[in-house]
């Protein structure tokens, strides 16, 4: 078997990250490499394992994510979803089992189980903080079943779906750009019509750009005109929904965006064609708050020191 080659490629995320600090950059793609591997130095096991760790809004979110996916997947194979309350109550009990498992560091022996931040970092909140981390999840998934993007999902046809959270991609002069959409559909009308959940607080540049992703994405996998594409942000905690539609200009603009981007990435590679990385080449952020809730503050030297 051939062995898994780090290949340079672009993403929202990896945008942000960059964006945020080099040095974590650093450590996401390229000091975690390898880290699975049993004979791996105990450097890149520890980046790799600490890697995996969320923090207790992203694990909020995430669990979201898939109770929502569960309920969308059962419904495609025919399978009567779960009811709200049935739901809800799956998602918590998974919580618990998931804070159980992190609280007791099982994450260090099996790195894919859950590890949260807050347990790692030993911040040891209230009772009361974890309590309104299960609380918000419940009530984005009360919003969500409740919607009336809910229903009309359960109104559409089989042959209208497209993509939900698959990991797909599309090529930007030779490099893949990495997109999940959360789910998409064909309307009757023919149109694309994208949903984006989100659970946290809307930022509306970074929004933008991944909306516009999705939209650039569409186009070249389904063949339609921008303006035949929708894409929606569902905020599920409070309920709204923003609706996001690709111009001539916003076209442009995210294509210049993520050229920029891929650029100044490559600039700091010891060697492009080959994706090889040199720690020391990423530099470091200047703010505080961005190194004081990083997964990798413990091996980093800038924070150590």
């Amino acid at each position: 078997m051939n062995e898994l080659q780090n290949e340079f490629s672009w993403s929202k995320t990896r945008d942000e990250i960059f964006r945020k600090c080099p040095r974590q950059y650093y450590f996401q793609y390229y000091g975690s490499w390898g880290g699975w591997k049993i004979d791996c130095d105990a450097r890149t096991r520890e980046i790799y394992v600490l890697k995996q760790l969320q923090s207790r809004s992203m694990w909020a979110g995430s669990k979201v994510h898939d109770c929502i996916r569960r309920a969308l997947e059962n419904q495609r194979r025919g399978i009567k979803p779960m009811l709200d309350a049935e739901a809800i109550d799956a998602t918590l009990a998974s919580m618990r089992n998931d804070f159980a498992n992190s609280r007791r560091g099982d994450y260090w022996k099996n790195p894919k189980t859950c590890g949260l931040f807050e347990h790692e970092y030993k911040l040891n909140l209230p009772a009361s903080a974890w309590k309104e981390t299960a609380d918000h999840a419940v009530k984005c998934l009360r919003n969500f079943y409740c919607s009336d993007v809910y229903r009309q999902i359960q109104s559409l046809s089989l042959d209208q779906w497209l993509e939900m959270e698959d990991f797909s991609s599309f090529q930007l002069e030779g490099v893949k750009v990495h997109v999940v959409l959360d789910f998409s559909y064909r309307d009757a009308n023919g149109d694309i019509v994208i949903y984006d959940w989100k659970t946290g607080r809307s930022d509306a540049e970074r929004n933008d750009v991944q909306l516009a992703c999705y939209s650039y994405y569409a186009t070249q996998k389904w063949a339609v005109e921008q303006e035949r594409v929708r894409t929606i942000e569902f905020n599920l905690a409070s309920g709204r929904q923003l609706y996001y539609a690709l111009t001539g200009k916003g076209l442009e603009s995210i294509v210049h965006h993520i050229r920029g981007s891929i650029r100044d990435m490559k600039m700091l590679l010891d060697d492009p064609e080959t994706n090889r990385a040199s720690e020391e080449r990423f530099t470091f952020t200047t703010l505080a708050a961005t190194c004081r809730y990083c997964n990798y503050k413990k091996v980093c030297p800038h924070v150590a020191a």
